[in-house]
């Protein structure tokens, strides 16, 4: 059965500090203990204190106001690939959509979240090496404390990246706050903490174990693999306070170190891709734990079904699904059409990570952009559809689906795109590492293929367009419709809504319905591409294969939290916003998409500071450009 691992916040009598509950979905349980406690002399004197309070650091990501929501959703749009619904005053529309102030509740929250794990890592970090456990228990308990240290300095390395990544040059400190201390700390520039975030992220590499977890405890390859990430960003573009969008004049500093990284864990051959890209997410919705596909993810559970702990992944950003055969959803995480459209016919993401769907209560899909002029403005994420779910009672609000911050294909792409920037342009490595990810798109690696549909007997007879059914064939979730018949009442185009996945032998296609008789329409898979036609070629300019990045990071790591934040350090979010209004004012002069008009240059790459912070620390003498 699988581990993970959690903790269910409690307010304590004071209303401020969490009480920690690890629990396992072996409904395992430890002793309820306030935080605040984990910094008093009683504490730290044995192992399994020590891994409570180190699994308080990770509890601050289980949350909604963390990774179960605001981060890789709210926080990841309105961008090329997709946007919030609507227009409300709500936090989560108002931050998306580029009109949130520096008083929208959504940022203070966050903003005060990373900074208590950040404060929680620093009393780890400072307690651990006082034990006398630590430099005289048996090896067994010195390797554990080791390992404790190791995660609560990749951690606190983490959550220092991404207040970095969010909001630019902020306070930060690496000791833990005591009574008395002075908390309100000036801004500090950012390529500072980008120091210490290597700093801590090196020496948890050399702490962590190197063996793959089988929960979601972060490992060696874990802490190289994020510094690699952390590193594009820390040489990548942000907004300074000068107004401008600039890189360090050291970038390629920062792209050696990340080549390094990713050698480092390339070396030691733990991690591969599944080979079927639409089982990854099927396996993260059954909470199926795939180590050497995830990198690095975020644990959610609570057994009682409530907010805490609980994650909206599989609610938020799923097709929009009526109550009955599943549980509802509150979609309001949608993608826009030229996203779609860019995929080829043949790549297996195309159909399976965008929903043009919606799921009635008899657990059907439903295709309605066929007969409704606006649908395709509704297309939503379909990655984490609720019919991939376990259908638990208490996960019909608050699901227990897990983030996963990391893929392997993440890390293969940052390898090609590092290669293609310390090189001048796509070296071997370079094109190995996106061939890999290319190859498992079209499916060259697992026997399953979409289907194509032909009329082959257009009958005759019918006086409305008639049902498709089709069946067998070992696959599932092939649609089509029949959209036009001829003047003599045969049938005449077929529209196929989804060319399904997993098919392995030709399905039968059944026709009902409209009144007419001796229709035939013949299944067939969609045969693999040969390499030639997926491979990037050789000989590609610098700049061209850059582009190829950008756009293979859109597809295969869509709606997965990153893609604003990777606009943003190639400096490509306003000129890929301004692409995109281009794209869906060409379908029609009304598509709905407001970020367009609202998205400034210059000030929308970084968050403002939140006010309840600024009204309280003077230290912080500035706001962010714009605000």
């Amino acid at each position: 059965m699988k581990t993970k691992i959690f903790s269910i916040k409690a307010i304590v009598a004071l209303g401020l500090t969490c009480l920690l509950l690890p629990l396992s979905s072996c409904e395992d349980q430890l002793e309820v203990t306030p935080y605040s406690y984990f910094t008093s002399a009683n504490f730290f004197s044995n192992v399994d204190e020590a891994n409570m309070a180190t699994l308080g650091v990770y509890e601050i990501m289980s949350s909604l106001e963390t990774y179960g929501w605001y981060v890789p959703q709210v926080f990841d749009l309105d961008t090329d690939i997709g946007q919030v619904s609507g227009l409300s005053n709500d936090d989560w529309r108002t931050i998306p959509h580029y009109l949130a102030l520096s008083q929208t509740p959504f940022f203070y929250t966050l903003w005060s979240k990373y900074y208590a794990g950040i404060d929680r890592a620093n009393v780890v970090i400072e307690k651990i090496p006082q034990m006398d456990l630590y430099t005289n228990g048996t090896q067994t308990e010195k390797d554990q404390l080791k390992a404790y240290l190791g995660e609560a300095k990749f951690l606190r390395g983490f959550y220092a990246s991404e207040l970095v990544r969010l909001w630019g040059d902020v306070p930060f400190k690496t000791k833990s706050s005591q009574a008395g201390d002075n908390l309100r700390g000036g801004l500090v520039n950012r390529q500072e903490i980008y120091s210490q975030i290597v700093k801590d992220m090196k020496e948890a590499s050399e702490l962590l174990p190197a063996t793959l977890s089988l929960n979601e405890r972060v490992n060696k390859w874990t802490a190289k693999s994020m510094l690699a990430r952390i590193a594009l960003f820390a040489g990548g573009y942000s907004l300074q306070p000068n107004k401008q969008m600039e890189r360090p004049s050291n970038y390629k500093d920062y792209y050696i170190l990340a080549q390094q990284q990713i050698n480092d864990v390339m070396a030691a051959n733990v991690y591969k891709l599944n080979n079927n890209y639409a089982q990854v997410f099927k396996n993260q919705c059954k909470h199926i734990l795939e180590p050497t596909e995830n990198i690095f993810e975020v644990a959610f559970f609570n057994p009682s079904g409530f907010r805490e702990n609980g994650s909206w992944v599989g609610h938020w950003n799923a097709p929009t699904t009526a109550n009955g055969v599943y549980a509802s959803t509150g979609t309001r995480y949608l993608t826009v059409r030229p996203f779609y459209e860019s995929f080829q016919n043949n790549d297996q993401r195309k159909d399976f990570a965008v929903a043009r769907y919606t799921i009635n209560a008899a657990g059907a899909r439903v295709y309605g952009y066929v007969t409704s002029v606006r649908q395709d403005e509704q297309w939503a994420v379909g990655k984490w559809s609720r019919e991939y779910q376990t259908g638990k009672t208490e996960e019909r609000q608050y699901t227990h689906i897990n983030y996963v911050v990391m893929r392997y294909s993440d890390l293969l792409l940052l390898r090609a795109e590092v290669e293609n920037e310390l090189n001048g342009g796509p070296n071997a490595i370079a094109l190995e590492a996106i061939n890999q990810v290319r190859r498992r798109a079209y499916g060259l690696d697992n026997t399953g293929s979409g289907i194509a549909l032909t009329i082959t007997n257009a009958g005759t007879g019918y006086t409305t367009n008639p049902t498709l059914t089709i069946t067998g064939g070992g696959g599932d979730y092939a649609n089509a419709v029949i959209t036009a018949r001829n003047t003599d009442n045969s049938l005449k185009t077929i529209v196929i809504n989804n060319v399904g996945q997993g098919y392995t032998s030709v399905p039968t296609v059944s026709i009902t319905g409209g009144g007419g008789a001796n229709a035939v329409i013949t299944a067939s898979l969609i045969p693999k591409p040969a390499t030639s036609q997926i491979y990037v070629p050789t000989g590609l300019s610098q700049n061209a294969f850059l582009d190829l990045i950008i756009d293979e990071r859109a597809k295969e790591l869509c709606f997965e939290g990153m893609r604003r934040s990777d606009l943003i350090r190639w400096n490509k979010l306003g000129t890929k916003i301004a692409e995109t209004s281009t794209k869906v004012l060409a379908i029609r002069s009304n598509y709905f998409y407001p970020s367009a008009t609202n998205f400034i240059p210059n000030q929308h790459e970084l968050y403002p500071f939140p006010q309840n912070e600024t009204d309280v620390n003077k230290n912080i003498t500035r706001q962010n450009p714009g605000y």
